[in-house]
């Protein structure tokens, strides 16, 4: 690869022209093998419009602008990563992300692991995705229109990707908040609205598939004059 031109867009970030194929952007930091000075084009101003362009022959590997095969790819994987980036942002413009839900989306657009992973690490490190951040909001949203007990949360958040211990985190400060015997008695509250005559069985079954554990149901449904059967 030869490259035509380059162009600083913002921090870190350059516009590629090559000498054939059209331009493209990367990140700096994607680049593993080369630095970003080997990224200005060749002396004798190649690419320049008011200049001429170097014999093909006189072009060598390890001059700025000209690269090897490998030293080529590398550059092109960078641009991947970026790529993947860009459309990482774009997601976490709309809506807070888990690390797991994002490559899933980014999987689906066709971008490599190699550089979904690339992307997202970057991102991480940067703030601007955050698992356990992602949870903390999940849960309080869940919060609104769901009583459930740890079991069953903690359950969903696993099933979203999240980290055991990450989950458990955000689960002891969400129960801080809204402690878990009272989210049983919720629950049943809940379930009273919606059964003129209940059957304790059912509601018992219902509560225990929210994620209350059995002495949490007994607590809660004394409280409403409802024994266990």
């Amino acid at each position: 690869m030869v490259i035509r031109g380059t162009e600083q867009v913002s921090l870190g970030v350059y516009k590629i022209t090559p000498d054939a194929g059209p331009a493209f952007f990367l990140r700096t930091e994607y680049l593993s093998q080369i630095t970003e000075d080997r990224l200005v084009p060749v002396d004798g101003g190649l690419g320049k419009e008011d200049s001429l362009f170097v014999s093909p022959e006189d072009l060598k590997p390890g001059m700025n602008g000209v690269f090897s095969e490998e030293d080529s790819e590398d550059i092109i994987q960078a641009g991947r990563a970026y790529s993947a980036e860009k459309a990482a942002m774009e997601y976490l413009s709309r809506a807070e992300q888990c690390r797991f839900s994002l490559e899933q989306k980014l999987l689906k657009k066709n971008f490599s692991k190699e550089s979904i992973d690339s992307a997202l690490n970057f991102i991480e490190e940067k703030g601007y995705l955050d698992d356990l951040r992602f949870a903390k909001a999940w849960l309080s949203t869940r919060y609104i229109d769901h009583a459930e007990g740890r079991r069953k949360l903690l359950a969903e958040l696993l099933s979203r990707g999240i980290d055991r211990t990450m989950a458990k985190e955000a689960l002891d400060e969400h129960f801080e908040e809204h402690p878990e015997a009272e989210q049983c008695i919720r629950a049943v509250k809940k379930y009273l609205r919606t059964h003129s005559s209940p059957d304790t069985q059912k509601l018992q079954a219902s509560l225990f598939r929210s994620g209350f554990s059995h002495s949490q149901i007994k607590n809660a449904m004394q409280n409403f004059s409802l024994g266990l059967e």
